[in-house]
């Protein structure tokens, strides 16, 4: 009878566990809960705490926190009594599980340290090693940065000794994180790049792929954009091979902003107007890049297309009732029409050659100074600064006289000085 009552626990168990695996949470809650009726019936207290955490657990990720911690604290309660060391290690992890999800942290932190404490040294390492880790996100969240770089050092440790890459590469990007919160961009990129040759020797091109971009952001914010570019066009290759349409389009809306600050504009629209293709949604996200292609192909002075996708954007910021926006756009399209008619094509000043480069010229350079202006006061001061430059090129091309611009150009380089 035992045996038969035994052989009913580990099938509901299984079944319940491989629920849990595929996120079907409440069907892992029901055969968790049938699981623990049939141990209470075999009086065996290793398996009705065993069970209770399981339900537990599942129940942390349904958001039935109380429930799930009073699981948790019988559990504990019978490992103590018992001592059970590593059911009273997993206890302690539960209930920091649902310390973390009621955002007490404090709490959290206390009882991950008491399940490391107590987590015998018989049991894998890997699952102690989960536990600092654990712990270190806890630190990291409180901004406590010794305690989580501690932390999270020792998982690192308990991974490379034991033999675990992929561990000790998520760990690498972790410290890497905590190194750039911190300010420490040098320490981080170490840790970064370290992780990029674990995550490349084991062929984990998702893990890659993630990192790289981190790195890539790195770079961005120090300005290294050759730097950037490298570690962001590798990610995108990666990313096409695998990932969902969403990422896709975000990785290379990044790449696009590379593209830009280099002024490889070609390459920054051939991105961008992947990174819309493979957009997935109608929303505020896919508005900005219509906006963001639209304001290249204004830079460019094809203006039929510069309207065409700010008008594109503007019926999606008009959805969702952005007003601020909505204003942008509106001012953008009001300045390209200005630049349309503020130069009439005179039909005999257009015979000769050298008149038609002399129009293009002054138009460009208008339109550029124009251009400039509107991003000068949304603020977008590197935009800005990047159309002064060529407005400031072009009319020195052209022999005439540019102090205003270059006036321009040093009092919006201040401006971005100061931002940052």
């Amino acid at each position: 009878m035992y045996d038969g009552e035994l052989s009913v626990w580990r099938n509901l168990m299984e079944v319940g566990t491989q629920c849990l695996g595929e996120e079907q949470y409440i069907k892992a809650e029901e055969y968790y809960t049938q699981g623990l009726l049939k141990a209470y019936q075999l009086t065996v207290p290793e398996i009705v705490a065993f069970t209770l955490r399981l339900l537990a657990t599942v129940r942390v990720r349904l958001g039935n926190l109380e429930f799930a911690e009073e699981g948790f604290k019988e559990a504990l309660r019978i490992c103590q009594e018992i001592q059970n060391a590593k059911g009273m290690s997993e206890a302690w992890a539960g209930l920091a599980s649902v310390s973390v999800k009621k955002g007490m942290l404090r709490d959290a932190s206390r009882e991950y340290e008491l399940s490391i404490s107590v987590y015998p040294s018989s049991s894998p390492p890997l699952r102690l090693g989960m536990l600092y880790a654990d712990l270190g996100q806890v630190y990291a969240t409180l901004k406590d940065w010794a305690m989580a770089k501690k932390a999270y050092e020792e998982a690192h440790k308990i991974c490379r000794s034991n033999g675990f890459p992929k561990g000790e590469g998520e760990l690498d990007v972790l410290l890497g994180e905590l190194c750039f919160r911190q300010g420490n961009n040098k320490e981080a990129m170490i840790n970064l790049k370290n992780a990029c040759q674990i995550f490349a020797q084991i062929e984990d091109l998702i893990a890659l792929s993630n990192t790289l971009q981190y790195l890539a952001f790195l770079y961005f914010d120090q300005n290294e954009m050759f730097l950037a570019f490298e570690c962001q066009q590798r990610a995108v290759a990666l990313c096409l091979k695998f990932d969902t349409s969403n990422v896709f389009s975000e990785s290379c809306f990044f790449l696009s902003k590379i593209e830009q600050i280099l002024e490889n504009y070609e390459e920054a629209k051939y991105y961008l107007e992947l990174s819309i293709q493979f957009y997935p949604d109608q929303n505020f996200d896919l508005a900005l890049r219509f906006q963001s292609l639209a304001g290249l192909f204004f830079l460019s002075m094809d203006l039929a297309k510069a309207e065409i996708y700010y008008l594109k954007a503007l019926s999606l910021f008009e959805s969702i009732e952005d007003n601020l926006r909505i204003g942008e756009v509106y001012e953008a399209l009001t300045t390209l029409k200005e630049i349309r008619e503020s130069k009439v094509v005179p039909q005999k000043a257009l015979v000769e050659s050298e008149d038609k480069a002399q129009f293009h010229r002054e138009f460009s350079l208008e339109a550029l100074v124009r251009l400039a202006e509107f991003y000068e006061k949304r603020r977008n001061f590197r935009d800005a600064l990047e159309c002064y430059w060529k407005a400031l090129e072009l009319g020195r091309d052209a022999a005439i006289a540019t102090d205003w611009i270059e006036t321009s150009v040093q009092r919006v380089s201040k401006r971005l000085r100061q931002k940052k």
